[in-house]
């Protein structure tokens, strides 16, 4: 199911991945206002067949049907962060998105090539001058096919699983179910260490749509993080290399049906596991058991030209003391797509690492990874007819800490659609951290300051 209800555009980037994900719209990110039909358009479930709402690039390489598609969009914006650790002071910056999708597949061959490239631009941040989304080459036959190239894999509502890596990964299309096995070279955060990364991760991700108004996925995840071990003292060291292993296991339950003649509800259900095999660099075993759930529910009705659409959004990850002063772990998840995590503050841009470039100074790594956090949002929208205006309530505690708050966020946003190709849209974010938040720099002792996030932008899709 998506989330319908997510505060609108986590980042402007976000906004350019949805423009492109919907071929019928245009309007930014983690939000999609209801249309304006007599019924609207169920959420999509798991599910492994093309959804109606993917791009045509997206469905020509998924149907593996012989053709050429093609699709874009431009999403160019201006945004402000103030108190938020990366600009301390009040100034508008400039970032442009320019993105393209193709797909081929070649007649008898069963063979197809699939390119998402993107020309970005940030402040004052260098990035590569064409980056690719993704790039892979797929092979089917009958049931069974091969991706070999640049995937992503999960989406960005997923607690568990979000990935945008080179990979290899190798499924079965059985219509209603799905068998996706992958390996991945990726740089996900390791949650017991700072400072290093989870270099691999092996995943087997089965799907089953259950009728029309169920999903059911599955997920094993089992990331891997080469590290050296360090024994002994001078000048007799002894060093050891070996392996880190986290083991992420759960699984998703959707549910999309109608609620009257022109409305729907929606539920998203997840519930994870985490394990931990690892040890530190001076050899003390590692403790990261972890549990983690989210649920996400909403309610939308659609007139002809008049439409609501309200949402309650729950996440509950087990905490831990601090991983940099001892060995126990608490839940946190991988997903590192743009989007991820909750409210405005979730990562807002894709960067080369395991978090995004503005991740590292957002409000705190610990809310935008779910990291022993308790997060309860409340939102909502109304629409007339173009127009399509929000807010959103976040409440965040640390659950490592006996529940102490660590601040409320404050979400508005407001969406224009002058045509199916061209939108218009403005968002502000406000976050109120708790005076003796913990994670909060400079220091728990120190006052901080609300953060405040603000974008205008205008996107184009074709």
């Amino acid at each position: 199911m998506k989330k319908l209800l997510v505060p609108l555009l986590a980042s402007g980037f976000l906004f350019s991945v949805t423009m492109l994900a919907s071929a019928a719209t245009a309007k930014p990110a983690a939000k999609e206002a209801p249309k304006a039909t007599p019924k609207p358009a169920p959420a999509p479930i798991p599910q492994a067949k093309p959804a109606a709402s993917k791009t045509k690039s997206v469905n020509q390489i998924e149907s593996m049907q012989p053709g050429f598609a093609f699709n874009g969009g431009i999403d160019i914006k201006i945004f402000d962060m103030i108190n938020a650790g990366f600009l301390e002071t009040s100034d508008w910056y400039f970032y442009p998105v320019y993105r393209l999708q193709m797909a081929n597949v070649f007649d008898k061959q069963n063979f197809g090539l699939f390119a998402d490239l993107e020309k970005p631009g940030y402040a004052n941040i260098t990035y590569p001058f064409i980056k690719v989304n993704e790039l892979y080459a797929k092979f089917q036959q009958d049931t069974f096919y091969v991706k070999l190239g640049r995937q992503v894999f999960g989406d960005k509502d997923d607690l568990l699983l979000g990935l945008q890596n080179d990979a290899i990964s190798v499924g079965f299309d059985l219509g209603k179910t799905d068998l996706l096995f992958f390996l991945a070279r990726t740089q996900i955060l390791a949650p017991w260490n700072t400072g290093g990364n989870i270099e691999s991760v092996i995943g087997f991700v089965p799907t089953f749509t259950l009728g029309d108004t169920m999903g059911l996925r599955g997920y094993l995840l089992i990331g891997m993080e080469p590290i050296t071990i360090t024994t002994g003292t001078p000048p007799n060291l002894d060093t050891e290399d070996s392996v880190n292993t986290i083991i992420h296991a759960g699984g998703k339950y959707a549910l999309d049906m109608p609620a009257g003649p022109a409305a729907n509800f929606g539920l998203d259900a997840q519930l994870g596991v985490q394990f931990g095999m690892a040890k530190t660099a001076a050899d003390d075993s590692i403790d990261a058991m972890g549990l983690g759930m989210k649920l996400d529910a909403e309610y939308a009705s659609q007139l002809e030209t008049f439409g609501f659409a309200v949402g309650g959004h729950i996440v509950y990850t087990s905490g831990d003391p601090d991983p940099l002063v001892n060995t126990k772990c608490g839940f946190a998840s991988s997903n590192a797509l743009p989007g991820s995590g909750p409210g405005l503050f979730s990562k807002i841009q894709d960067g080369a690492g395991p978090y995004t470039y503005l991740d590292g100074h957002l409000v705190s790594p610990k809310i935008q990874n779910y990291a022993g956090v308790m997060a309860i949002g409340v939102t909502g929208e109304i629409s007339f007819q173009t127009v399509t205006p929000g807010l959103g309530l976040w409440i965040y505690s640390n659950t490592d800490d006996e529940g102490e708050s660590l601040g409320t966020e404050l979400d508005e946003w407001v969406v224009w659609r002058m045509s199916d190709i061209v939108s218009f849209y403005q968002e502000a974010a406000l976050f109120i951290p708790n005076r003796d938040g913990i994670g909060w720099p400079p220091s728990p002792a120190d006052a901080p300051k609300s953060a405040v996030k603000l974008m205008v932008g205008s996107a184009i899709q074709f």
